[in-house]
């Protein structure tokens, strides 16, 4: 058996911290050495793609990426490059990822489903094949599955699957401002084997819903699952002071279980020590107000909805997320004393 790689992407302006997230917590976490290796690539908006750029450059490219997503595609590149470098036959992939960098680490995967796994000097065409996507996802003419095919069969070097992908609460925007951008196999990817996604009941605002995953009838044994949990965003994906982090632990705990059942390698000591730093994970923790007045004026900016825009404009309205009919709620939700969300006629605890 090969080696395990782990890739782990942060969320827009999240990076190493004293304030720690659950991407960081699990880079931290996991086995480092023979048979495993991690990579931990900071947020979208942390540093500005390379380039010739003077402070207030930079600053401007910073404000730029977390507002409207700019830098992405440099993301992508470097958590695929990664992947390049480092993947030998029989090797497998786990990706995690919070926020806009479990978008990102998504994006990965559909990069290798629909182009494969190009070799690591050939950066140039890792370039193309990111344009690629990006334009297939922009446009719904089906050459572009054939450009796919016949670029992936000329040069991918080796036949890649992801085995595990977490994700902690996806969101639809990739940039605050402007249409969703909707990448081809990113909500349906039949390459990955095992997902699990983690989402928050009580986040609302408008520039933060959710972009959960769906069964492919492609890949009719792929293992999904989807569990809602109490809290705001960063309640579910962390970043809060440790001491107010007790809900965030929850989700962190219940993906690296989920992982470790999936072969991941996990130091116990030092998920021992994550999971206790400042307090054990609780389910009367502090439930974080994200939506404060700052975000008021978002509410009445009309935001694309569906892939690309497609069904129109609507204002959030301090709308909350709907979670569907048959979800999976995760049991701490009802430990919780005094709270009763909204939840479907229908659902199963875990």
């Amino acid at each position: 058996m090969g080696k395990a790689i782990v890739i782990c992407c942060d969320g827009t302006a999240n990076q190493f911290a004293r304030d720690k997230t659950n991407v960081l917590r699990t880079f931290e976490v996991v086995h480092k050495g023979q048979g495993q290796v991690a990579v931990y690539l900071p947020g979208i908006g942390t540093m500005e793609p390379p380039g010739p750029l003077t402070d207030i450059g930079r600053r401007a490219v910073r404000i730029a990426a977390m507002a409207f997503g700019y830098g992405l595609e440099h993301e992508i590149r470097k958590a695929y490059g990664a992947i390049s470098r480092l993947y030998e036959p029989g090797d497998r992939l786990y990706l995690f990822g919070f926020s806009r960098g479990a978008y990102t680490v998504r994006a990965v995967a559909a990069l290798i489903h629909m182009y494969g796994l190009l070799p690591a000097a050939a950066e140039d065409l890792h370039a193309y094949a990111i344009r690629y996507l990006i334009d297939a996802g922009r446009s719904r003419d089906p050459a572009h599955f054939g450009r796919a095919k016949a670029f992936k069969k000329t040069f991918s070097v080796a036949d890649c699957r992801v085995h595990f992908l977490g994700a902690w609460d996806t969101v639809s925007s990739v940039g605050w401002f402007g249409n969703p951008l909707t990448l081809r196999y990113t909500a349906r990817n039949p390459s990955i084997d095992n997902i699990r996604h983690a989402l928050a009941i009580d986040e609302r605002r408008a520039f933060f819903r959710t972009n959960q995953c769906y069964p492919t009838d492609e890949a009719p044994a792929q293992d999904l699952r989807q569990v809602w949990f109490a809290g705001v965003h960063s309640d579910i994906g962390g970043g809060y002071p440790a001491a107010e982090a007790g809900l965030a632990k929850i989700s962190f705990r219940w993906m690296m279980a989920e992982a470790e059942a999936k072969g991941l390698a996990i130091d116990a000591q030092a998920l021992d020590l994550a999971l206790n730093d400042q307090g054990p994970p609780d389910p009367q923790g502090k439930l974080h107000r994200s939506l404060t007045p700052a975000w008021w004026p978002a509410e009445f900016v009309p935001k694309a909805r569906g892939a690309g825009g497609r069904d129109g404009l609507r204002l959030n309205l301090f709308r909350r997320r709907t979670i569907p009919e048959g979800a999976h709620i995760h049991g701490s939700v009802f430990a919780r004393q005094g709270y009763a969300p909204i939840l479907p006629a229908q659902y199963e605890t875990v």
